[in-house]
């Protein structure tokens, strides 16, 4: 039996009786997502999977410590665990956040601290953006190419937290995205990776309730902005140089990988600005919510974005392979969102139609007589009665 082999299995696990274990001690301090006018659920789901994830990172990092594909040297520190420091750290806020809801400037400063910690010990920053608007390749001063690396990571975190709204839908997104990451790079899943989705796919097992067996759960904040980091770290090592010390893949091609999170976050954000309501207050104007409202369940709902995410991945790997010019790349994915913008909103507007005509008819029928019956005849009498007695 291959290491691999059971390290991937041995993640798996881990991460299953993390959740069983924790889970009710989840309820029993009040860390559950209880239900709202925003949710779909109809009782209180402890929000341990983000957890679970991290106690099956360093799990597997205690165990396999000597194994040389778990450990990479990159600046002179040890890249994973500086990734499994700032994910701790993401994790502790993100359950803070959980039980006593933070307000957004304690959220996005945790997030900011994260992000400085991560560029000044790996100095993992883009420097040049490439060639995106067919005048030569875009570089950036160092102060600009810190500024933005954090804008990246900071935004990327919250593009994928705002996205976890359906059961599956996150850790679907990010194992198809280590696929496709993989798929775009040419290079094979190693340990990091498979370990990783291994994780999720317990994950899953109680997300989804596949078996009785085991407690429902969901990622809460601390799950999904951890999955968020890590896809936004395989990025960024990924377009730069600092891994292996060659650019695997160029930023305009690295944006197919994670287009649905964006585009979910730039849309939602820019609705809220246009109808004048706060661009952090969360509600029900993702995608996500969007199916849900047109009458498709919340497994249809799951596919269907996936499915388009595969598209636009699918449409990434095609220029990627055609060794499509960096500006047409960025063009064509401008063109994408502005389409999914367009659909979106229409979609949007369609559901609106048929909430007022449901009002409508809901009022129309608040309004029409009621039957007579012996009760109400009743009733009538004695308002008459009252009404001599006061005269």
């Amino acid at each position: 039996m291959s290491t691999l082999f059971v390290q991937t299995i041995s993640a798996f696990c881990v991460t299953l009786i993390s959740i069983v274990i924790l889970a009710p001690l989840a309820l029993r301090v009040g860390l559950v997502d209880e239900p709202s006018e925003r949710k779909i659920h109809g009782r209180n789901v402890p929000l341990v999977g983000g957890i679970a994830l991290l106690v099956s990172f360093l799990t597997g990092a205690i165990i396999w410590s000597e194994d040389a594909g778990f450990f990479l040297q990159i600046n002179g520190n040890n890249a994973i665990v500086v990734l499994l420091s700032s994910s701790f750290f993401l994790v502790c806020t993100g359950i803070l956040d959980d039980k006593f809801r933070l307000g957004v400037f304690l959220r996005v400063l945790s997030e900011i601290i994260v992000a400085l910690f991560l560029i000044e010990a790996l100095d993992l920053r883009l420097i040049e953006l490439g060639n995106l608007l067919g005048t030569g390749t875009i570089l950036m001063s160092p102060a600009i190419s810190y500024c933005f690396t954090v804008l990246a990571i900071v935004g990327l975190i919250n593009a994928f937290n705002m996205l976890d709204g359906i059961d599956g839908l996150l850790a679907m997104l990010v194992i198809t995205t280590l696929l496709g990451f993989h798929i775009f790079t040419s290079t094979s899943p190693g340990l990091f990776s498979l370990y990783l989705m291994s994780s999720l796919a317990g994950f899953l097992v109680c997300n989804l309730s596949l078996t009785r067996l085991t407690p429902k759960c969901f990622l809460g904040d601390a799950g999904s902005k951890l999955l968020g980091f890590i896809v936004v770290c395989l990025l960024l090592s990924a377009a730069s140089e600092q891994v292996g010390g060659e650019k695997l893949i160029k930023p305009a091609t690295a944006l197919y990988l994670v287009a649905v999170p964006l585009f979910d976050m730039v849309f939602t954000i820019s609705r809220r600005v246009f109808r004048k309501l706060s661009a952090f207050k969360a509600d029900r104007s993702h995608i996500h919510h969007l199916l849900l409202d047109l009458g498709y369940s919340d497994r249809r709902a799951m596919v269907l974005i996936l499915s388009l995410n595969l598209a636009i991945v699918s449409l990434g790997l095609i220029l990627h392979r055609l060794s499509a010019p960096e500006y047409y790349q960025m063009g064509i994915f401008i063109g994408c969102f502005l389409f999914y913008s367009l659909i979106t909103s229409q979609a949007w507007l369609i559901v609106k139609k048929i909430n007022d005509c449901g009002n409508h008819e809901e009022a129309k029928l608040n309004t029409q007589p009621q039957p007579l019956t012996k009760k109400s005849l009743l009733a009538s009498a004695e308002k008459v009665e009252i009404f001599k007695r006061k005269k």
